[in-house]
């Protein structure tokens, strides 16, 4: 089978220095611009509007779970039937805040299918390699002086292949049933046609370990 960018890569190299500098500088606009408008402005505004929410629910459940600690206290000094009613309501309160963010337009990708939806959607791409993966230590979402109920799990990708294939990938990544937030995008022209692209993502979960990657 002919490779598809080889006429492209004839007539790159026909052009003078000056004109491919200029074909390879007017790509990366079109790359940064692309992801800017429909990739990373979205997500700035959805990350805002998931940390507002997301703190909401935080101070319920820390609020929740001090009533739950003083209600257990006040069971052991003075054990009744209303108490332990109180008590069972509270911690099923707390257990609907956590699927509630768990859940719908809530979603958090689970922290062990990842790694494995991120090379799935990968192999749907031909033009495309993955050529480093690597994870980052888990951390805390929002103060670190909160109890830790949501955790933030991030992920490097590095990719290399052509603009286009590069660009289907981005918009492939957004279709995935979970939630996967964009921090940063690397996009450098090694052999042109083919660049590497170096992907910062992350998602949101209850488990603090990661798993499966």
């Amino acid at each position: 089978m002919p490779n598809s960018t080889e006429p492209f890569s004839q007539r790159f190299a026909a052009l003078t220095l000056r004109e491919q500098r200029l074909v390879v500088g007017t790509g990366l606009l079109l790359l940064w611009g692309c992801w800017d408008s429909f990739l990373y402005q979205p997500q700035q505004q959805e990350r805002q509007r998931l940390a507002n929410d997301i703190k909401q629910i935080e101070q319920l459940l820390n609020s929740q779970q001090a009533l739950a600690v003083e209600l257990e206290t006040a069971g052991r000094q003075d054990p009744n039937l209303q108490n332990r009613q109180n008590l069972a309501a509270l911690q099923q309160s707390i257990g609907n805040l956590k699927q509630q963010l768990d859940s719908g337009d809530k979603r958090f990708v689970p922290s062990q299918r990842m790694a494995a939806a991120l090379q799935d959607m990968l192999k749907q791409h031909g033009g495309l390699q993955l050529i480093g993966l690597e994870t980052q230590p888990p951390k805390t979402f929002g103060g670190e002086e909160q109890p830790a109920w949501v955790f933030r799990h991030t992920l490097n990708l590095t990719l290399q292949g052509d603009y286009f294939s590069t660009l289907n990938y981005l918009k492939a990544l957004e279709t995935l049933p979970w939630r996967i937030h964009w921090d940063s995008i690397d996009y450098q022209v090694k052999n042109y046609p083919l660049a590497e692209t170096r992907i910062q993502v992350y998602t949101l979960s209850f488990e603090q370990d990661w798993l499966g990657v």
